[in-house]
């Protein structure tokens, strides 16, 4: 019977400790960009909206905006810059989502594991009380009872034909 290392046990559980502190760091991270992003696809609607009026961007978004004929070039290498930054947040959204998976079902193994060790502690434990028990009774037998060296052969053989197994 193969029983779990305590220390392998402590070392698993520690480690999936730290997995889950650096996942949720992760998540944290990309929930900021997510916001940065946000806020970034707010000014570039507005620099669009602002465009299409022809009227001049604010001043607080004159730093996105050039003039002249270039401003659609420029707000269109915006939206690309914009798409590749959502694309890669997507991406590791999806990564984090498959180590989650991956850690549950690994905690899912360890508790499946868990219970099967100790369901076979328990049947061991059991065992072990079957077999004292079946010494004692063994050691209360009388000298008188048991067998002796004539009438062992036979009793051995009847036992063996009246065997249930």
């Amino acid at each position: 019977m193969n029983t779990p290392n305590p220390s392998d046990s402590a070392q698993e559980t520690a480690h999936l400790t730290k997995l889950r502190a650096q996942i949720s760091t992760d998540i944290e991270a990309m929930q900021q960009k997510e916001a940065s992003l946000k806020e970034y696809e707010q000014r570039l609607r507005l620099l669009m909206e602002h465009n299409r009026q022809g009227q001049p961007a604010p001043q607080a978004n004159q730093i996105y905006v050039t003039s002249g004929p270039n401003s659609q070039e420029a707000l269109d290498a915006q939206w690309e810059k914009y798409d590749r930054a959502h694309a890669l947040l997507e991406a590791a959204r999806r990564g984090l989502t498959d180590d989650r998976l991956a850690l549950k079902e690994r905690e899912d193994k360890l508790t499946q594991r868990e219970e099967n060790v100790s369901r076979r502690e328990a049947w061991v434990k059991i065992r072990e009380q079957e077999l004292a028990a079946a010494d004692v009774a063994r050691a209360a037998i009388p000298e008188a009872a048991k067998p002796t060296f004539t009438t062992a052969p036979f009793l051995a053989a009847r036992n063996l034909f009246t065997r249930q197994h």
